[in-house]
């Protein structure tokens, strides 16, 4: 086994919170649409396939900063959502912040 829990796992929040992700070929800003402590999907067109690693920086209130290593999960396109096109991403190793995230979920 040893697979990691499914995102559905967490509860999810949206917040307005801006992040940047990159992977080998390309850096995009984003506006958060929903995030856990176990990972985050974003509304937008991304170059991203899902299994490819990223890495993710997260924007929190109070000028405090969330970095983390993650993994696309999943990649809808604009034309499968109503919602438009949308990213999930779970995260796999925090570099920072992981404190100042949990403690800003807990609190929301």
């Amino acid at each position: 086994e040893g697979a990691l829990a499914p995102l559905a796992d967490h509860t999810r929040f949206e917040l307005a919170v801006r992040c940047w992700i990159t992977d080998s070929g390309h850096t995009l800003y984003l506006r958060v649409h929903d995030i856990s402590r176990g990972g985050l999907s974003v509304r937008a067109p991304v170059p991203f396939a899902p299994a490819g690693k990223i890495e993710v920086g997260l924007e929190l209130p109070g000028g405090r900063r969330v970095r983390a290593r993650g993994e696309v999960v999943w990649v809808r396109a604009s034309t499968a959502s109503p919602n438009g096109p949308r990213m999930g991403a779970r995260f796999l190793e925090f570099v920072e912040g992981e404190e100042d995230l949990q403690q800003l979920l807990g609190n929301a």
